[in-house]
């Protein structure tokens, strides 16, 4: 047998090997063979703690198995577990099932293949173990929750939870846990939790609710209203043992603690609770905040009243802080009484409960709405009680201004004033005559202060006191002592005789002279020739030089007569001194050149041209040479260059080597060309002229001038390029002079500056280069002779520039001009400063050398001239528009009055170009034109930027609006007191209607300074609306002065970023009023037109701004505080930092509109120029240095193109050579 199965075995193994070697390559995928199932696959099952073991028997095969585990009838708890069984690891752990339930469970082997094949147990069903004490366990995973958690999922095996009704949750942390939440009624209570798991026996926990369930945000905490304070709480019923002590904070004092009991009304508290268990503090409560307001109510009785005093006397009572109330030691009073005259307060004794009162320097017979103000901590409190009482009648104010005179010889007339109060119910008036100390004759006179003494003695002196009387008492007497006349009828006959005779004498003297003239005449014969005035020197007066101390009296004495000796030495002077030849000028080539034919440059100095292209007249330029005070050939006098001359206009400056050009026209004025323009415009920067090409860097524009900064390259000169600036002057009016001298002398200023030592002439010109050319350099010759010999000799000194070219200083205004602007200079100095050096300025202004002398601030206010009664204001004092006035003592001017029309036919914004048509017929229309106590103010970019107004009366707001609705403004700024009653009653919270006009505030923005209201103003008869911005100023109240200076240059920032800057101002100007227009008024308008100058210019001169306002309206600017003030806000404005000025930035809304200069519009005719003499000149020289406007009738103007004949003018002939002249204005 054995050796057989060896060979057998050999056989069988090499049929196998022959099988392999057979196999085809399809076969590849399966070579190698499965492996065999196992043998025997076998488990048992035994419990654990949690679970099951399993654990396999006998021989097993080394590999993966999967045991699948769920409760016996509940397929949905199964699940899979993969598990790898070796020799070393035989038994598995199933954990976390449920106590005393049956699992099903099989155990099946996982092939390489994925096949499974079960695995054989004597029961596929097994019961797990009962649980034991201690399975389910207290747990903490969730804050404020009542937890527990055991090793399998304990929410299955929840049975009930009693006390509680919220449902259960399941652990966020654990998912064998289940937490139940306490409502807040269930703390300090029991929790009793049963658990049940399949056939074990019930399990029943219990927990108690402890105060550090509790949440301090979940208890109802009711703020005190009363004191002392109470803080009422809601704590959980179950909770005996708790309470809550609170402990306060006052705001802002944090380190304070205060217990409820001692908390003082009007203030804010922080208070929280501590939270006391047993008097140990487990928790704190959110903080509760609050303030106690005391309902005070005072019981008013009025004590005594005189007529300069009342006396108060009060009681206070409180329901909210009653009981605390006599010990409310920081509780006081005050006292005041106000009228529409008067305002007073006082300070009342403290006594929380009451006090008395008495308030002094009362007017007598005034009704005073009296009230008495709580104040708690220097704070006041609601809420002041009123009462109203009138102080008893007083005596009388004296009279004013008694005139007493002679109507006839024994008659005697007298009038006063009313005096300021009468004080009392009646007013009357009491004249009593007196001689040799008797009362002679007594009359009353019910009505007014009027009286008239008849059928006196003759030559007798008298005395005459008339008193006011208000039916009870009288004022103190004002008396005057008048004599009467001799007894003129006697004489009367002695006159006539004497006048017979005295006429029969003249007679016979008029008839001997007429008789000697005759003789002579016959004598004469026809040896008489007619006077030569081939001598052009002939005609020269001998004026003086004047001297700096005598200038302002000369001034008046030359003006005095409607300006004769003006006239004279103006007359004197030779047009044109015929000595000097023109011979050039004239000739054909160089005609053309010329822009007037009878303006021509003398040949003996006029500008020669050196690098022209050589052909005939190629040096002829219309420009002489001008010898300054004394620097020859300081200026070029230059006509304004031609389209064709423009190029050679250029080549002189280079050739001069000018580095200031100073223009005194604009390119076209009156729709006539004055000058081309030879600079390029800003949207092309550079143009090229012949070989010359002119860059513009940069372009400055102010409202009187603007200043360019030029670049002159000459294209034959390699690496030559010259900076010149250019300077124009924009404000000469068409016709006439500049209203305002110290113009010219800024504009002098401005050139000034930019004078180097190494450059030449400055050239001047304007059109023809006479006229106003020659004003502007005898203003600043004549300017450097004032400052070095304390003297001018102005008249010389024009003979000497017409000398040097023809017509310099070309009419009499100009001449008039150049004193003015002398006078201006001696009287006021130069009173601008700089931005950067304001501060500086302001500081020395104010310094005091001593306690006798004024400072420099204080002379420079004392050197503001007083203009009293320099222009009319009729309108306003007519019996009609008097009640229109709340004071005598601030009427518009007739000359820049608001004209309201009675009759405004279409609206004025149907067509804009009737505009300037309706504007200028306003002097037309003065005499039919309604009155409104509002003045037109020029601002910094031009005429007419504001209306000044007093606040309106109740029987003046609908022509209040009416002027809003006709000046189209856009901008109300309200500085009256708010507190005052008159204040609100041009508007309303609702609707309302005033005249023709329906007001409505559409929205209210109210900052701590100022309120914007956002109103509609609909004309209820046209049917338009229009949107009206107002701006009212909060912080003036009862004051002179603004309490800050920055509020109220804050808010004139707001408005002018509000209603769109400059170019909006110039159409629609912002209504300004305040109690009488112009107080406050005045000091709003001059820090707007300040800030403007600061901004463009980085220059400001307070001085002049407040000369200019004072001009325009009564009572702006009249004392020394506002002056003061604005220098002071202006310093406020631009402030230092780090010893350096920060640097100012110019407000975005205030862009200047670049106009080209050759389609420039004309100007307003609001802007009046001045002529030569007026009436209001002579008579404003009486109580001002200076002629502002006004005129004699203005010369001719200058021709639009140069022709043989000077095209509408008139020519004034010099009898010398036969030139026509043009007269340049």
């Amino acid at each position: 047998m054995a050796g057989r199965c060896g060979p057998t075995t050999l056989l069988l193994w090499a049929g196998i090997i022959a099988l392999a070697n057979c196999a085809n390559s399809t076969s590849d995928a399966t070579t190698e063979a499965q492996a065999p199932p196992p043998l025997e696959c076998s488990y048992t099952v035994t419990t654990s703690k949690s679970g099951f073991n399993i654990t396999m028997n006998g021989n097993f095969t080394t590999g993966d198995y999967t045991i699948n585990i769920k409760e016996t009838g509940r397929p949905d708890t199964g699940h899979n577990d993969p598990v790898q069984f070796s020799n070393e690891s035989l038994t598995h752990e199933i954990k976390h099932l449920k106590p005393c339930t049956e699992y099903e469970h099989d155990v099946a082997f996982n092939d390489a293949a994925g096949k499974k094949t079960p695995c054989t147990t004597q029961t596929n069903t097994t019961e797990t173990n009962e649980w034991k004490e201690g399975d389910i366990k207290d747990g903490s995973c969730m804050a404020g929750y009542v937890c527990y958690r055991s090793d399998w999922n304990i929410s299955s095996s929840l049975s009930k939870s009693h006390n509680i009704i919220i449902s259960a949750e399941t652990c966020k942390s654990d998912k064998n846990g289940i937490c139940f939440k306490p409502r807040y009624i269930d703390i300090c209570t029991d929790l009793t939790t049963t658990f049940t798991s399949g056939n074990c026996s019930a399990l029943s926990l219990t927990r108690s609710i402890t105060a550090n369930f509790l949440n301090p945000s979940e208890i109802n905490q009711t703020s005190p209203t009363k004191l002392p304070a109470e803080i009422k709480t809601d704590l959980p019923p179950n909770c005996t043992n708790l309470h809550i002590t609170y402990s306060c904070q006052e705001v802002g004092k944090p380190n304070e603690l205060k217990n409820l009991t001692v908390l003082e009304p009007y203030t804010d508290y922080n208070c929280t609770g501590q939270i006391m268990e047993n008097n140990v503090n487990i928790k704190n409560t959110t903080a509760i905040k609050f303030k106690i307001v005391c309902d005070l109510n005072m019981s008013i009785t009025v004590t005594s009243a005189t007529n300069t005093s009342i006396g108060l006397s009060w009681t206070t009572a409180s329901e909210k802080c009653g009981v605390v109330l006599p010990k409310l030691q920081k509780l006081s009073y005050e006292c005041s009484c106000k009228s529409t005259q008067s305002y007073e307060k006082t300070v009342a004794d403290k006594n929380p409960s009451g006090g008395t009162c008495q308030i002094d320097r009362l007017k007598p017979y005034i009704e005073y709405n009296c009230a008495v103000q709580p104040i708690y901590n220097k704070n006041y409190v609601p809420a002041p009680t009123h009462v109203k009482q009138r102080t008893t009648i007083g005596v009388p104010g004296a009279i004013m201004d008694l005139k007493v005179n002679l109507l006839e010889h024994n008659v005697i007339h007298a009038i006063c004033k009313s005096p300021t109060d009468f004080n009392g119910p009646r007013k009357g008036y009491i004249a009593r005559l007196y001689s040799g100390g008797d009362v002679l004759i007594e009359t009353p006179n019910p009505t007014e202060c009027k009286f008239e003494f008849k059928a006196l003695s003759y030559s007798t002196e008298y005395e005459l006191k008339v008193t006011a009387s208000n039916g009870d008492n009288e004022g103190i007497p004002i008396g005057e002592t008048v004599s009467t006349s001799y007894n003129d009828k006697a004489v009367i006959g002695f006159l006539v005789f004497l006048i017979i005779l005295t006429s029969v004498a003249l007679l016979l003297v008029v008839y001997k002279i007429y008789i000697l003239r005759r003789r002579q005449s016959h004598n004469l014969g026809e040896s008489m020739m007619l006077i030569t005035t081939a001598n052009d020197e002939e005609n020269l007066l001998a004026v003086e030089p004047i001297a700096a101390e005598v200038l302002l009296e000369t001034y008046k004495r030359k003006l005095a007569d409607e300006g004769r000796l003006f006239l004279a030495e103006f007359q004197s002077m030779p047009r044109i001194f015929t000595r000097y030849t023109v011979k050039e000028a004239k000739k054909v080539c160089n005609v053309p050149k010329n822009r007037y034919v009878d303006i021509l440059p003398y040949d003996y100095n006029r500008v020669q041209l050196t690098t022209g292209n050589g052909e005939t007249g190629c040096d002829y330029i219309n420009a002489s040479f001008i010898d300054g005070y004394k620097e020859s050939k300081k200026y070029i006098a230059a006509q304004g260059p031609k389209e064709e001359t423009v190029s050679d206009f250029w080549r002189m400056v280079w050739e001069q080597q000018s580095s200031i050009i100073v223009m005194v026209t604009r390119c076209e004025e009156g729709n006539r060309v004055k000058c081309a323009q030879y600079w390029p415009s800003r949207d092309r920067e550079a143009e090229i002229f012949e070989e010359f090409i002119v860059k513009l860097n940069s372009e400055d524009h102010c409202p009187d001038y603007t200043i360019r900064h030029l670049s002159l390259t000459n294209k034959r000169e390699k690496n030559s390029e010259r900076e010149v600036t250019h300077i124009q002057f924009m404000s000469w009016p068409d016709h006439g002079v500049p209203g305002e001298p110290h113009l010219l002398l800024k504009l002098r200023r401005r050139v000034n500056a930019f004078k180097n030592f190494f450059s030449g002439p400055i050239v001047v010109h304007c059109s023809a280069g006479v006229g106003r050319t020659g004003t502007y350099i005898g203003i600043d010759a004549m300017m450097e002779c004032l400052e070095a010999e304390g003297r001018v000799d102005i008249y010389g000194y024009v003979v000497r520039l017409r000398r040097q070219r023809c017509l310099m200083v070309q009419v009499e205004a100009q001449y008039i001009l150049i004193h003015q602007a002398l006078l201006e200079h001696n009287q006021f100095g130069e009173t601008e400063t700089t931005v950067s050096e304001l501060h500086s300025t302001l500081s020395t202004l104010k310094q005091k050398n001593s306690s006798s002398e004024p400072t420099l601030l204080e002379d420079e206010f004392e050197r503001l001239p007083i203009y009293k009664n320099w222009r009319t204001f009729n309108k306003g004092l007519t019996e009609e528009n008097k009640k229109k006035n709340r004071f005598t003592s601030v009427i518009p001017y007739d000359y820049n009055r608001v004209l309201l029309k009675l009759d405004e036919g279409r609206s004025r914004d149907s067509d804009p170009d009737d505009e300037e048509e309706e504007e200028s017929s306003d002097e037309e229309e003065e005499d039919s034109s309604m009155y409104i106590n509002a003045s037109h103010i020029d601002g910094y970019w031009g005429p007419q930027n504001f209306i000044a107004a007093q606040t309106p009366l109740p029987d003046t707001v609908a022509d209040f609006w009416l002027m809003v609705y006709q000046k189209k403004t856009s901008a109300i700024v309200m500085l009256s007191e708010s507190s005052e009653e008159s204040n609100s009653i041009y508007w309303d919270k609702d609707k309302k209607t005033f005249g023709d006009f329906e007001v409505e505030v559409e929205s209210t923005d109210t900052s701590p300074t100022f309120i914007t209201r956002n109103m509609l103003l609909h004309h209820v008869k046209r049917k338009e609306t229009r949107s009206v911005k107002q701006f009212q100023f909060l912080t003036w109240s009862n004051n002179e002065l603004p309490e800050k200076a920055q509020e109220l240059t804050d808010m004139i920032k707001d408005i002018k970023q509000s209603c769109g800057g400059v170019k909006s101002q110039r159409n629609s100007p912002v209504v300004v009023h305040c109690n009488n227009g112009s107080s406050r008024s005045g000091i709003f308008c001059a820090l707007w037109n300040l800030l403007d100058s600061a901004e463009t210019e980085k220059l400001m001169d307070v001085f002049q701004v407040a000369k200019t306002l004072r001009k325009e309206r009564q009572g702006m600017l009249s004392n020394l505080e506002q002056y003061q003030f604005l220098y002071e806000a202006l310093e406020g404005v631009f402030p230092v930092q780090n010893g350096e000025l920060k640097a100012v930035q110019a407000s975005s809304v205030d862009s200047v509109q670049v106009v080209n200069e050759t389609k420039a519009a004309e100007k307003p005719e609001g802007e009046k120029a001045a002529g030569t003499i007026s009436n209001d000149q002579q008579g404003a020289a009486e109580s001002s240095p200076l002629v502002a406007d006004g005129g004699k009738e203005d010369k001719k103007e200058e021709p639009e193109e140069v022709s043989s004949v000077p095209i509408e003018t008139t020519p004034l002939q010099d009898t010398s050579n036969g030139a026509t002249v043009t007269v340049e204005v």
